[in-house]
């Protein structure tokens, strides 16, 4: 039999290893909660037992709300994208699989391991739950896709506007030769008209290689310049959503700038006027020199405004964050977020403000350019 000092020293053991256990235990849960990852714990019944704190936000319930809860109750219409899984897991089987999750955010991707949990005799007795939200890497993947396909695009056009110079030229000689020795009135007037057609697809042609090239160093460019290449561009689309464009261009100053990257931000903003008019409106384009308010530096202005939709109040503090899109799969994201790092890399700014009402709706682009 042991003796009181003995048994009171036994107890302290005892009560100090208990503490030591719980310590460890509330550490565990502490770093689960941190863990920027989906961690969860189901029983044999597809019932919560536990769920870490990034799964809670996800699903922006307390712990009492999940915890003891069916799966399938909390998970509602996600649930068959993990069902078969889970029950993969019971039956001892180590699942690795993506799947898409509906939280209070959005829908996300999530890379998911389900691990069979087993007692001392080997019983699976639960299962494991980790999840990984890729959602922004999945986007990134596709965001890259899409950029070297449209680079791709752009090298092609280039190639091709090229390679018609040379029968564009040919074809001119030969309708001014014809021009020449023609005396019939009616024939002069089609080979004048055929002339005119021929130096338009010559005009886009030098603009898409233009459009396409891009300088190793910054060079003086007039605003005007830049805008007629991106609407030369987008002129059979303009013009078959029946919208009108109206210019103002009264800078006369050239911006010293990549000239390709600029005109890339007015491509972005010229190609989300146009979407957000399908049903036609006005298109307008401005351009003057003004001082920078903050800096007083001097520089060129170019307003980019259109009669659409509009942007919602909601979304207007979000447009130039990556992978933010309205456009759900038609769009990438990464258009106007591209267009701001472009703006600053040339110590400018880029301003929006927009208006969603039934009467009068739209979206006003404000693009600021140091002189140099």
């Amino acid at each position: 039999m042991l003796s009181q000092d003995e048994h009171a020293a036994l107890l302290h053991a005892t009560e100090q290893r208990a503490i030591a256990i719980a310590r460890v235990e509330s550490l565990m849960v502490r770093i689960n909660d941190t863990i920027p990852a989906y961690i969860s714990y189901v029983d044999r019944d597809l019932r919560y037992v536990y769920i870490n704190q990034t799964y809670l936000n996800a699903f922006g319930r307390t712990a009492e709300m999940i915890e003891g809860h069916l799966v399938a109750d909390v998970l509602g219409p996600s649930f068959p994208n993990v069902r078969d899984h889970l029950l993969a897991a019971l039956a001892g089987h180590e699942e690795h699989f993506e799947t898409r999750m509906g939280t209070v955010h959005s829908e996300r991707i999530l890379s998911v391991a389900h691990i069979p949990d087993r007692d001392a005799t080997g019983d699976v007795i639960g299962v494991i739950i980790h999840g990984a939200d890729i959602t922004d890497r999945r986007r990134a993947e596709a965001a890259l896709m899409q950029s070297e396909k449209l680079a791709a695009v752009g090298r092609l056009a280039s190639t091709i506007a090229h390679e018609i110079n040379n029968p564009l030229e040919a074809v001119t000689n030969l309708i001014y030769l014809a021009r020449a020795y023609s005396t019939d009135p009616l024939a002069i007037e089609y080979l004048e008209t055929a002339d005119r057609e021929l130096r338009r697809v010559s005009t886009i042609a030098n603009k898409t290689l233009r459009f396409n090239k891009q300088s190793s160093n910054p060079m003086p460019t007039h605003a005007e310049d830049l805008l007629s290449s991106v609407l030369t561009i987008y002129e059979g689309r303009l013009r078959n959503s029946g919208i009108e464009v109206v210019s103002d261009l009264r800078a006369k100053v050239p911006v010293v700038c990549f000239e390709g990257d600029v005109r890339q931000i007015l491509n972005n903003l010229v190609s989300n006027a146009i979407d957000a008019m399908p049903h036609g409106g006005k298109l307008l384009l401005r351009s003057h020199e003004a001082p920078h308010p903050p800096t007083g530096r001097r520089g060129v202005v170019i307003t980019v405004a259109d009669t659409g939709s509009g942007i919602s109040a909601s979304h207007l503090p979000t447009i130039f964050d990556p992978f933010f899109t309205t456009k759900d799969i038609n769009g990438t994201g990464l258009g106007l977020w591209v267009s701001k790092e472009i703006v600053d890399r040339h110590k400018g700014t880029l301003r929006v403000r927009s208006r969603v009402r039934e009467d009068a709706s739209g979206t006003v682009f404000r693009l600021f350019l140091p002189h140099s």
